[in-house]
């Protein structure tokens, strides 16, 4: 599942999963060039990310989409969004997990913050390796493109056992599936009338009365 460390779906520099040095680059500048939409009127830093996809054949997601992100702040400071989430999110509620599950789509992410470099903070580290914990990492520093990988910038990543979790839930499906009820017909209920006490013709009799004891005279 994705999130999960599988050797097969590893982005590390020199497989063929790996972009070339042409394309990074050119993802980088995707996210430079998004950066001048980012909101920052607190601290004035502008963040740019641009995060390329690769899904499956069967995906309506094109083959190396690029979804880019910015940084937006709030005055509740803890509200604030970084790029490289907003990309993610952009990524995967335009539908890209739900053709790709099992899979790894993401394969890198450039972020760019103009002159100094910007390398994901540590809640991004942590959110983006729940979708992909070898994902490459583009920045710039000094005018040269950095590669790094994810692994390398979050090595103890806290992951929980997808794998157990989606493999439980599948088999309980599969379960509910195979024990539908078939239809039967509904029983009919009789509903009996509440029985209606007969009531004799003949006229009650008259309940004898008795002397007030205290209207008695002595005799």
């Amino acid at each position: 599942m994705f999130g999960k460390k599988n050797k097969d779906d590893s982005l590390k520099p020199g497989t063929k999963k790996t972009p070339n040095l042409k394309k990074l680059e050119d993802l980088y500048y995707a996210a430079e060039d998004a950066r001048k939409h980012a909101y920052a009127p607190y601290s004035d830093f502008q963040v740019g990310a641009a995060l390329l996809v690769r899904p499956n054949e069967d995906s309506v997601v094109p083959i190396n989409k690029i979804y880019t992100g910015v940084n937006i702040e709030n005055g509740s400071y803890g509200a604030t969004l970084c790029a490289e989430r907003v990309a993610f999110a952009k990524a995967i509620s335009a539908g890209v997990l739900e053709y790709d599950i099992g899979q790894n789509p993401f394969i890198a992410i450039a972020v760019s913050a103009g002159e100094e470099e910007a390398l994901p903070c540590g809640i991004c580290r942590q959110f983006m390796s729940e979708f992909a914990p070898e994902l490459t990492i583009v920045t710039k520093a000094d005018g040269q493109i950095r590669i790094r990988n994810l692994a390398q910038l979050l090595p103890e990543s806290f992951q929980l056992n997808k794998e157990e979790t989606f493999q439980v839930q599948a088999e309980k499906a599969a379960q509910a599936q195979t024990q539908v009820p078939e239809e039967t017909e509904t029983p009919e209920v009789s509903v009996e009338e509440p029985a209606v006490p007969e009531i004799s013709a003949e006229e009650p009799a008259e309940a004898e009365t008795t002397e007030n004891t205290e209207n008695t005279e002595i005799q």
